[in-house]
């Protein structure tokens, strides 16, 4: 028995993304942040999404149970074999999505935590800029590539596809500036057995 517990067009999303992708059976329940159940407080005392409770099991952190969820699942294939260079290429951009890009991306939607009130907008013009530093890093690697790893899509284009459609926080959209990073997003949602964990989000249509 698995628990998912998913809040909408947020990071949570990559985990929705390989669920779907390696066909694990679970039960999708969405998180009010206003009002958390003891269930999800339960499974994640931090209160943050996503978090999986497998067989009373809580797991937590989206690039963990991601990892999990490949070693469980090692046919849906969303990591090379992770002693190779080419899952070497895979886990250095699956944590740079998660310990890099996310952080930064907290200060854009909650500058206050950072600043106050009265150092908020500072926090988060400093924020933009670092945004705009990483995804540049991000831009010359897809001009390689149709993957941030490579040619094969893994659990690091899941979060890095989730996190480009929160381009409408910033007054430049991030694929105006760089079209390579709508390339991007477009092939991991619309990739098959990813396209069902991005139905229903960031305004797409439900499945």
């Amino acid at each position: 028995m698995t628990d998912f517990y998913h809040l909408p067009s947020s990071c949570s999303v990559a985990v929705k993304a390989a669920l779907a992708a390696t066909g694990e059976e679970h039960t999708q329940i969405t998180v009010d942040l206003a009002s958390k159940s003891e269930a999800f407080l339960a499974a994640n005392p931090l209160g943050k999404v996503p978090a999986l409770v497998v067989n009373g099991q809580a797991l937590t952190e989206g690039g963990a149970i991601n990892l999990w969820l490949s070693a469980r699942h090692p046919d849906a294939g969303l990591m090379p074999d992770l002693a190779s260079p080419e899952g070497a290429e895979a886990l250095k951009w699956l944590f740079f999505a998660y310990a890099s890009l996310h952080p930064v991306w907290v200060r854009i939607f909650y500058p206050e935590r950072f600043g106050g009130d009265e150092g908020k907008a500072m926090a988060r013009k400093l924020a933009v800029k670092e945004l705009l530093r990483l995804y540049a890093l991000v831009a010359a690697q897809l001009e390689d590539s149709a993957f941030i790893a490579g040619d094969t899509l893994s659990l690091a284009d899941l979060y890095l596809a989730a996190t480009i459609h929160w381009e409408g926080q910033l007054e430049d959209a991030l694929t105006a500036r760089w079209p390579v990073l709508a390339d991007h997003r477009d092939r991991v949602r619309t990739h098959p057995g990813i396209a069902r964990g991005f139905a229903g989000e960031f305004g797409y249509a439900a499945a």
